[in-house]
């Protein structure tokens, strides 16, 4: 009996700890949009490394701004052949963006795409207007780690992620690489419930981000390097509660590297959507999303000179826009649309109903 002791001890510890996983369907899917708040003062508590269970109290957040995370369908986009990992993306000025990873390169605005699988949810690459010439294709290798799945405590894993772009092509004169490597540790340290100005959400873990992000750039023509400089470095000290079926992050705390908190993003709103319109004998896809002056929504070549109806609805479900097309491709002005999220419904002579989302800016 002295030997059955410690082991059913060890037992009753292991399944009161693990009893929480975070899997492939509790991430971001395509389609998904999530509106989220942002208090700039929070006063709450993060708690601590423990294996016993605790209680985040977070009713106090406040409001200090918004952001959003729409994830588009990449197979909807007419680069995605250049993309043939990432299943979802995210598109928009680095401001407005709220998701659990870095917004695009350069001056923040862009796509970045993302890819959710069996393993977790990775960044793959950019896609981003760099040094003002162009669209260019910025892809992540190794792929950047945002979220391992299965995830539980006490995980912990380190990952090393790099892009790098190069600016300017003259073959006479100086070309420029920047280069961007990032070393990160993720680890499940905390487990519990959490209560937020959303609601209550019994099954929590906490994920700790912990990152090292050097930039650096490189003078070269050709194959001769000339000149090379370490740009910045930064960290990155953020805390991430999961909880399952919620498809985002409930919480993200951000702290400064001393473990201060800075600031909390927290769920306010979702949208979750069954991933299924870019296997569907129809589509639809909107761009740019988020829009500020006109969107264009394309549907399948198949809708192609057949009637159906175009309806646009704001969150409360007031129709704003309802229209018969026979159009493969249409631009709507959304001038005079508050800011905030919006859905599109396509209904066919068939009576299929195809549904998206966007958000004006």
């Amino acid at each position: 009996m002295k030997k059955l002791l410690p082991i059913l001890l060890a037992l009753v510890w292991y399944s009161s700890t693990a009893q929480i996983t975070i899997y492939q369907q509790d991430l971001p899917q395509p389609g998904d949009t999530f509106k989220l708040y942002v208090d700039k003062t929070p006063t709450v508590s993060l708690g601590n490394a423990s294996a016993s269970s605790q209680i985040w109290n977070f009713l106090a957040l406040g409001n200090d701004s918004t952001k959003w995370a729409p994830y588009g369908i990449t197979a909807n986009l007419p680069f995605a052949a250049s993309f043939p990992a990432s299943n979802s993306y995210t598109y928009g000025p680095a401001m407005l963006y709220g998701g659990p990873g870095a917004p695009s390169p350069g001056a923040g605005v862009g796509y970045t795409m993302w890819a959710v699988n069996s393993t977790g949810m990775w960044v793959v690459g950019h896609r981003s207007n760099y040094d003002g010439h162009g669209d260019k294709n910025i892809f992540i290798n190794p792929l950047e780690m945002l979220m391992p799945v299965p995830c539980t405590y006490p995980f912990n894993q380190t990952y090393d992620s790099k892009w790098e772009v190069t600016i300017g092509y003259v073959p006479t004169n100086f070309d420029t690489l920047y280069r961007s490597r990032t070393h990160k540790t993720i680890t499940c340290d905390a487990w519990g419930s959490m209560t937020t100005p959303l609601g209550s959400f019994s099954n929590v873990i906490r994920v700790h981000e912990y990152s090292v992000t050097t930039d650096s750039a490189f003078a070269f023509i050709g194959s001769t390097t000339y000149y090379s400089m370490l740009f910045k470095k930064d960290t990155s000290n953020k805390y991430l509660f999961w909880a399952p079926n919620e498809r985002h992050p409930v919480a993200i705390a951000y702290c400064s590297n001393s473990g201060v908190l800075q600031r909390i993003e927290y769920v306010s709103w979702a949208h979750l959507n069954v991933p299924e319109i870019a296997n569907s004998e129809f589509s639809v896809s909107l761009f740019p999303n988020p829009v500020s002056d006109y969107i264009t929504i394309k549907v399948s070549e198949n809708l192609k000179n057949k009637n159906y109806a175009l309806r646009i609805f704001d969150v409360s479900g007031k129709e704003l826009y309802n229209q018969i097309c026979k159009s493969d491709e249409n631009t709507i002005s959304v001038k005079g649309f508050d800011k905030g999220l919006y859905f599109v419904e396509i209904l066919t002579e068939q009576v299929t109903i195809i549904k998206s989302n966007f958000i004006v800016n």
